[in-house]
């Protein structure tokens, strides 16, 4: 007999029945002798003793009738084979379907503790547990309140059918809840009407996916939020369309995305959105979804998150409804993550982008092709029958022949595709928001920006690199180290110094003022703040927050595409002593809401908020500034597009003002036209043939590549210059011939000219003052610069606070004035900033001028003075005796009053040779320097 031990042993005769295992015995042994004489004992009535047990066995074991068999521990749920694998498997809960949350089982815990002990108690106390934060899953399954919609707003019937009989009639519909249909606006429930009809087949055969193509702010998400919930809820049948739904992010809009469906929804839909977890978090996370009787609902994860468990959602049912936010993420369809959700089993496929056209006509076939696979054919056949005949009708060279080609093949791309695409401009926002003017400002560059171009330029690698036609990465370099250097020499610098420097810029150390090196391990050390003067777009940058600073109370976004430039400004914030926050891509996930919802508080005194283009320009609300400024231009419209939309989005109250910079006559103007000549390329989906500006084809040839490593350091704005623009030239005829000038002006104003759009004109008091070429013509588009208002002073330019920065370094202004219904609140301080306030900036610009005259003092070279004089785009006059002082001897400051704000525009001095930029000094009056503020 196998020996085992006592508690594993079941003691079982041969001539047992099946009923044999009781939980009263240790073995149970039948003896027919002993039951014939009543001898044994019914179990039920009293079980045998041990001693009783023990002899029956051992009688059983003489006769051979005993026989010794290995039972479970718990019947049928743990055998003793396989115990030691059961034990190592995690830890499973009780319920069927587990628990939902950590919440949920702390809940139950408590809840099954009845008593609680007070501290020091002689006896137990039963107190009943009040704060239960959730309900048991059985009264989750409540019936939810109903919500009536208020008058004057129908409710949203997505679809309804009637089947009529002899004697009755039954009706099904599908309808937005009526929690949602409240906050649709028209456009909104016209956006989940025709996201509804796409993927539910009904608008085409074949069409299950769609691309919600509206521009940035027109409230994608919302539009979203409703269609997923009525398909989770509804369907023909009456059973819900889509039980499960995948929600895939950039990594940054995850929580956002979490927090906008229980705002919309409440608890309505259960979800799961894995952000920042750990591997082990997510692995559990996507299991607990997938699972066949999960709770879950909705998925929210990442791109990333998805491409690397993307095995998990092979199986069929793990995905109804697959919704893919800031989707230009899937323009390139070899990418791994393409693939990764091109293989998911869902045919029902929402893309939300606010840019679906960004570079060319094969990202945006990637994006159609991944939405509804072979609706354009494949590749080869989009690229031959789409692609070649339209690219090649745009180009300035093409035939008659080829354009009409052009035009037909676009034609018919665009009613096929319109189909399942939708796109609405943001000119619907102006029924919601306040006005806004966006101003292009086209900025010269300081003499070492300048001397450093064009020596770059003229270096032999970059010839060579042109001629030779070189590597791309190589020649993207060469690109990059310009983009840089109109931003600021900084730049360039610091790249010389880390030894890793471009081609092309190995021996510019000299070209820097010897100054500049004074610090410890010769860092750069900027002249205290005199730094700021040695790049032209940085100079008009920094005036413009002083004045926006010392005037209103507004608050603005700084925009670039670089972190180094970032730098800059934070360092611009730091001497100025500005209050500003940062998010880049250091910035975590979790930290980047509490950044927004800090300069959105206006409770709080945050004044600049510093942007990382690539970072955080998708999906953001930045509503708490009405001012932005994207400092260098992408090649990439969609980047600039993104983060222009920062600020006039919902919640905006305030007047809005977009400023794009660009350096004059260098390869930021060119990058810019390219945006524009991309921008055309959008009137595919939105059905526009029109195309005011002279159309490119989407690859850059050799001569477009020369001509970006050309300078035209003469030109006032070289966009303007190929345009040809003939309004601007009509009003040059003013002084030759008056009456002919003004007759032709006249008659162009009438054509489209809609006076002061959003009022900017007047506050800024040029309402009188503007020529026809200085006014834009009617509602232009962005990409439409010829039909914007054209400035060559600034003083005509609808903005005050621009007209006081501008200064010599503004060449040439583009605006564009866009109307809002929403009457804005003027952002003009009426008061001061508190005396305490005041002081402190009045004795740190004092301390500032002192270290600046002392260090010019000991570095600059002796040069002749040169007397200030007054900008020639403002109406102040020149303060008398406002001259730069000698260099030699001490240098009186006079206290300044704290309560003016009104700046002396007087004109920069420029660096001879290697001089640092010479600073502006105060003069006796009460007026003080904008740049010190």
């Amino acid at each position: 007999m196998e020996e085992v031990e006592d508690d594993e042993v079941s003691l079982v005769s041969i001539s047992s029945d099946s009923s044999d295992s009781s939980d009263d015995y240790i073995g149970d042994v039948e003896d027919d002798d002993e039951k014939e004489d009543g001898g044994g004992q019914s179990p039920v009535d009293s079980p045998p003793s041990d001693e009783t047990r023990k002899s029956q066995n051992v009688d059983a074991l003489v006769r051979g009738n005993l026989v010794v068999k290995r039972q479970p521990l718990i019947p049928k749920v743990l055998s003793v084979s396989d115990g030691a694998a059961i034990a190592r498997k995690p830890f499973k809960p009780p319920c069927s379907s587990g628990y939902s949350d950590q919440k949920e089982q702390l809940v139950r815990r408590l809840w099954a503790r009845k008593r609680f002990v007070p501290w020091g108690s002689s006896r137990p106390v039963v107190i009943g547990i009040s704060n239960r934060t959730d309900t048991p899953s059985a009264e989750k399954d409540t019936p939810e309140p109903s919500v009536t919609l208020p008058e004057g707003i129908e409710p949203l019937v997505l679809w309804q059918s009637e089947e009529s009989g002899e004697e009755c009639v039954t009706s099904i519909s599908i309808m937005v809840d009526p929690v949602l249909v409240r906050f649709l606006r028209p456009h909104q429930r016209e956006g989940v009407q025709f996201m509804f009809d796409c993927v539910s087949g009904v608008c085409a055969p074949g069409v299950f996916g769609c691309i919600l193509a509206d521009d940035m702010g027109l409230g994608k998400t919302l539009q979203s939020i409703a269609l997923l919930h009525t398909l989770i809820r509804q369907g023909f049948d009456g059973e819900p369309m889509a039980k499960k739904a995948i929600i895939v992010t950039p990594t940054s809009l995850v929580s956002n995305w979490e927090s906008e469906i229980k705002k919309w929804v409440g608890d309505r839909l259960q979800l799961i959105a894995l952000c920042e977890s750990t591997r082990d978090d997510v692995v559990s996370g996507i299991d607990s979804f997938i699972r066949p009787r999960s709770p879950y609902q909705v998925l929210i994860v990442s791109y990333e998150t998805f491409r690397m468990h993307s095995s998990k959602f092979d199986k069929s049912g793990s995905c109804d409804l697959l919704i893919c936010d800031e989707a230009h993420r899937l323009k390139n369809d070899q990418t791994l993550t393409n693939r990764a959700l091109a293989g998911l089993s869902c045919n029902r496929r929402i893309l939300l982008s606010g840019t679906p056209m960004q570079n060319d006509l094969e990202e945006f076939f990637a994006m159609v092709n991944f939405t509804n696979p072979g609706i354009l054919g494949d590749a080869a056949y989009f690229r031959r029958y789409y692609e070649s005949p339209i690219i090649s009708g745009r180009e300035p060279t093409a035939t008659e022949e080829e354009r009409n080609l052009s035009v037909e093949r676009s034609a018919e791309l665009s009613t096929k595709v319109n189909q399942f695409i939708l796109r609405r401009t943001n000119a619907l926002l102006s029924n919601h928001l306040p006005p806004k003017i966006v101003e292009v400002v086209c900025c010269k560059l300081s003499p070492l920006q300048s001397e450093l171009y064009n020596h770059f330029i003229h270096s032999k690698n970059v010839k060579r690199a042109i001629s030779e036609e070189a590597k791309q990465s190589k020649i993207l370099a060469y690109i990059a180290a310009l983009k840089k250097l109109c931003n600021h020499p900084k730049l360039i610098y610091d790249t010389i110094k880390s030894g890793s420097g471009t081609s092309g810029f190995e021996d510019c150390i000299r070209f820097f003022p010897p100054a500049m090196f004074s610090g410890r391990s010769g860092a750069w050390t900027g002249g205290d703040g005199v730094w700021v003067e040695l790049s032209g777009k940085m100079h008009v940058l920094a005036r413009l927050l002083a004045q926006l600073r010392s005037k209103t109370d507004d608050r603005i976004v700084l925009v670039s595409n670089y972190t180094q430039t970032l730098d800059l400004f934070a360092q611009l914030c730091r001497e100025r002593r500005y209050p500003h926050l940062r998010l880049d891509g250091t910035t975590s996930i979790s930290k980047r809401q509490k950044l927004v919802n800090c300069f959105n508080d206006p409770s709080k005194d945050e004044f600049v908020f510093l942007l990382s283009s690539k970072a955080g320009g998708c999906g953001l609300n930045l509503i708490g500034g009405n001012r932005l400024v994207l400092f260098d231009p992408d090649w990439n419209p969609a980047n600039d597009k993104q983060a222009a939309a920062r600020v006039w989005r919902d919640g905006q109250k305030k007047r809005v003002y977009i400023y794009r910079f660009l350096s004059t006559g260098t390869i930021e103007e060119k990058v810019y036209q390219r945006q524009m000549s991309k921008e055309g390329l959008q009137k595919v989906i939105q059905k526009e043939k029109g195309d005011n500006l002279k159309s490119q084809g989407n690859a850059l040839s050799t001569e477009d590549l020369r001509d970006l490593f050309t300078f035209h350091e003469k030109s006032r704005s070289e966009i303007h210059e190929n345009m040809n623009c003939s309004r601007c030239e009509t009003c040059e005829l003013e002084d030759n011939a008056p009456e002919i000038a003004r007759q032709v002006e006249d008659g162009a104003a009438s054509q489209d000219d809609q006076g002061d759009i959003g009022g900017f004109q007047e506050i800024s008091g040029c309402l009188d003052k503007l020529k026809s070429s200085e006014k834009q013509l009617g509602t232009p588009l962005e990409e439409d610069l010829g039909s914007w208002g054209h400035h060559f002073l600034s003083a005509t330019v609808p903005d005050s606070i621009l007209q006081a920065s501008a200064g010599d370094e503004v060449t040439f202004v583009f605006t564009n004035q866009v109307d809002g219904k929403l009457v804005p609140i003027e952002s003009m301080r009426s008061t001061p900033r508190g005396a305490e306030g005041n002081k402190i900036h009045a004795v740190t610009r004092v301390i500032q001028n002192q270290k600046s005259t002392s260090f010019l003092r000991e570095h600059a070279q002796p040069s002749p003075a040169i007397s200030s004089t007054v900008n020639s785009n403002s109406s102040c006059k020149t303060t008398p005796g406002l001259s730069r002082p000698s260099l030699k001897g001490p240098t009186k400051f006079t206290k300044m009053s704290t309560q003016s704000t009104t700046p002396i525009p007087t004109k920069p001095r420029t660096s001879f040779g290697k001089q640092l930029p010479l600073k502006r000094l105060l003069s006796h009056s009460d007026d003080h320097d904008d740049d010190f503020m």
